[in-house]
């Protein structure tokens, strides 16, 4: 075993030298903002070793411009899991050994595996560095592969993944969100926006109106009540973010169009997304991944929760308004007990949720004030 029990590990990163790292966070989207503060740390401690990440295709373009990393190795899980389906074994084995090449090619001296979960560790497998390190709470066979940093737990995510650094002999501090938007994204989103009607002067209001799973979604008719609200306020315009399933579910039942709303739904990048996120003044969201994507960005967010407990995987940072009223059966993530109720997401009303908003609007808050947690 490399390290000691206790305390930390500051021998392996030797501060000269130029050891090459590989970060380990595949997916979901916010797992994947969450792991981000880890590379600014080591950077900032030790600025001559080489970071690369391997990650998901579906999460892989919110790194492709990450000015700290030297490379990104995407994992193609779509491809793998299509091949799989045809029962095309032979194919889906020798894209599993071209990802291993890649992954060699690296010559690593150190992977840091921040998901825990089987597929990562298969990952740390496949790059083969000789020193293997994990968050706490490794699961499944991952606990094999790496070895695990004996702090983090009841942490939140963030705070968790740091520890990791901090182990590596990082010194504490407040988390860094890099992500890289390039100048041509930003003036992408200047000119859609202006495209779409905004009006000069106005504040936007971003308002993610989906999520990867149905118990996380705010009911339709809530959304509707907040919308027709902020149409009295005329000082703000609102930008609806989310995917082409998103409009077909609102499609019809809640308006997308009309004075003072800009319809982005299904029509932006990932990229792109969060450079129109850039210039909202807030963003409303249950919990997604593109919630913390603004948190990253340093966009104030009205975060609104149900399953999932946000003192762990919330917003991140004091600044931000948190709607969290969990009946005994919360949090319950991905096996819901209410057969479709969703009573946790039912409670939070519009009322409530434009009172947020109104106060953010009136605070001169910008920015992510990190090292402090969720409320």
């Amino acid at each position: 075993m490399f390290w000691k029990r206790s305390g930390q590990f500051p021998g392996f990163i030797d501060p000269q030298g130029d050891q090459r790292i590989l970060l380990i966070k595949l997916t979901s989207l916010g797992d994947v903002i969450h792991a981000l503060p880890v590379a600014s740390r080591l950077k900032t401690t030790f600025p001559r070793i080489k970071l690369f990440w391997v990650v998901e295709d579906r999460c892989a373009s919110i790194l492709e411009a990450h000015p700290l990393l030297e490379g990104v190795v995407v994992y193609p899980r779509k491809k793998i899991q299509a091949l799989l389906a045809r029962k095309a074994w032979g194919e889906a084995w020798r894209e599993v050994g071209r990802l291993r090449r890649v992954l060699r090619d690296l010559r690593l001296d150190l992977s840091i595996d921040l998901q825990g979960l089987a597929k990562s560790g298969l990952m740390a497998l496949l790059a083969g560095a000789p020193r293997r390190l994990g968050c706490t709470g490794l699961k499944e066979f991952s606990y094999w592969i790496s070895q695990q940093v004996p702090e983090g737990e009841g942490l939140h995510a963030v705070d968790r993944n740091l520890k990791v650094a901090e182990f590596l002999g990082c010194p504490p501090g407040l988390p860094d969100f890099q992500l890289g938007l390039r100048a041509e994204e930003k003036a992408w989103a200047d000119d859609f926006l202006r495209i779409q009607g905004l009006m000069e002067g106005k504040k936007i209001i971003g308002m993610q109106v989906g999520a990867s799973l149905p118990q996380k979604c705010w009911p339709l008719e809530k959304w509707g009540g907040l919308l027709e609200r902020l149409s009295s306020m005329e000082d703000v315009q609102v930008v609806l973010l989310g995917d082409a399933q998103d409009r077909e579910r609102f499609q019809g039942k809640v308006p997308i169009s009309g004075p003072g709303l800009i319809d982005s739904l299904g029509r932006l990048s990932l990229r792109h997304l969060a450079a129109v996120m850039e210039r909202c003044r807030l963003v409303v969201g249950a919990d997604t991944g593109p919630l913390h994507l603004a948190v990253a960005l340093g966009v104030p967010v009205v975060g609104l929760y149900g399953p999932d407990d946000p003192r762990y995987t919330g917003p991140y940072g004091s600044f931000h308004r948190i709607h969290y009223r969990p009946p005994a059966c919360s949090p319950c993530y991905k096996q819901p007990t209410c057969q479709g109720r969703y009573d946790c997401l039912q409670a939070i009303e519009p009322e409530e949720v434009l009172e947020s908003i109104r106060a953010i609007l009136k605070s001169d808050v910008r920015g992510p004030l990190p090292g402090e947690r969720p409320r």
